[in-house]
């Protein structure tokens, strides 16, 4: 029966549009197309701000398994819908359009509105129209056999040359992925390249900026159970704004989530600690007169997100140190809010701070006027430091449904 249900399309007379005594629908989605949303829902009335809405509509976009999106729409009545609440869900893949993709949220939007106008004044404007399940043009690209066995693999790359009388630049990054992804297990391998060579020319002076980088990660989690979850990071790097020359690293992992996973949507907190161990070749000589040497450090990570109708809150707090030498350690906050005060008025804020002691590749000798400037060579700090602040504030009409492109 669910399976018929929420293959049902919406049909409503234009006509309905010219009404005032519509119900006002207020969406909140920081990703999707709003104005198509806004023009092509026209049997309700598009409010700016949550309070004034019969309906609200909270859209949150999460990536899933086959690199695709996840849109999961919670619906909140107010006023005479105040007894009700629905959430649904709708999956995407990279082959979907941008164009398919916004028509198969409206869709989405357009089900989970029946719920709530089957039982107010425009109910008998509503016709429902059912389309065939073997619509095979539409669902080719779903197939109850997965010849891949849920691996998605994406590669991408990126050529940019720059020039001017004084100014050289070229940069080239290549990017190869491998996924796979069920409830039981996550599997992701990553492979990175990027090379940067920059010259800049002053009447008096060239100055020269080379970075290179290249890594390969690799992730593997198992889950235990609602709460638990297991596994390991490893992987092998080189880049020379970091004095790496090559490193490889192996550590294994355990989180916890306060809420069960299959919440994370609304709300999120979890724990986690990592352990391991890995290796370093410099290309220069470190402040600690190195050129190799064997590291062993582990990692506490606290993080937690809220997204609500009256808001968003996310924070993550992150500690490590190595275990050879504990004062050689690193302590990271990053935090940020968007909260609705009240109608019209929004603030945002937020920060990063971050304590550092830990910085073991560090090149012996003074930085020079190149590395300064064009930061091509990580340079000696304690500390890190960013402060936001955002204020919005709306006011006029809050149902003005029009849309005007011109010009």
């Amino acid at each position: 029966m669910k399976k018929i249900l929420i293959s049902f399309i919406l049909f409503i007379s234009n006509d309905l549009y010219a009404q005032n005594n519509l119900n006002s629908l207020f969406i909140k989605c920081d990703r999707c197309d709003n104005n198509f949303l806004k023009s092509e829902i026209n049997y309700v009335n598009h409010v700016r701000d949550q309070g004034l809405a019969d309906i609200q509509l909270f859209i949150y976009r999460n990536r899933n398994a086959n690199n695709g999106n996840r849109y999961t729409l919670d619906f909140i009545g107010k006023n005479i819908f105040s007894d009700k609440e629905l959430s649904l869900v709708l999956d995407t893949n990279p082959r979907l359009t941008s164009d398919e993709v916004r028509n198969e949220l409206k869709r989405k939007i357009d089900i989970g509105l029946v719920y709530f106008l089957a039982e107010s004044d425009i109910s008998n404007k509503i016709n429902i129209s059912y389309d065939s399940i073997n619509n095979n043009n539409k669902n080719s690209y779903e197939s109850s056999s997965d010849k891949w066995k849920n691996w998605v693999f994406q590669s991408s790359g990126e050529v940019n040359f720059e020039n001017e009388t004084s100014r050289n630049e070229s940069n080239i990054r290549i990017e190869l992925d491998a996924d796979k992804v069920t409830d039981k297990i996550k599997l992701q391998f990553d492979i990175d390249f990027e090379r940067s060579n920059n010259k800049y020319e002053s009447q008096d002076n060239t100055f020269i900026s080379k970075r290179n980088r290249k890594s390969f990660d690799a992730k593997s989690v198992w889950s235990i159970n609602n709460k638990w979850s297991a596994g390991f990071n490893a992987g092998a790097s080189g880049d020379t704004y970091q004095n790496i020359d090559f490193r490889y690293y192996f550590m294994p992992a355990i989180e916890y989530s306060f809420y069960p996973y299959y919440e994370f949507v609304r709300r999120e907190m979890v724990i986690n600690y990592r352990i391991g161990y890995g290796y370093r070749n410099y290309i220069e000589e470190t402040i600690y007169n190195k050129m190799e040497e064997n590291v062993y450090l582990h990692q506490l990570a606290f993080e937690t997100r809220f997204r609500q109708p009256w808001g968003e809150i996310y924070t993550n707090l992150r500690g490590k140190a190595f275990l050879q030498d504990p004062s050689k350690n690193s302590l990271r906050l990053d935090s940020w809010f968007s909260i609705r005060v009240f109608e019209g008025l929004s603030i945002k804020f937020g920060g990063e701070i971050e304590l550092i002691r830990d910085q073991l590749s560090l090149p012996k000798g003074n930085a020079s006027i190149e590395d300064l400037l064009l930061q091509q060579q990580e340079i000696a700090t304690d500390f890190r430091s960013e402060f936001r602040i955002a204020i919005g504030y709306t006011f006029g009409s809050a149902f003005n449904n029009y849309l005007n492109s011109r010009l």
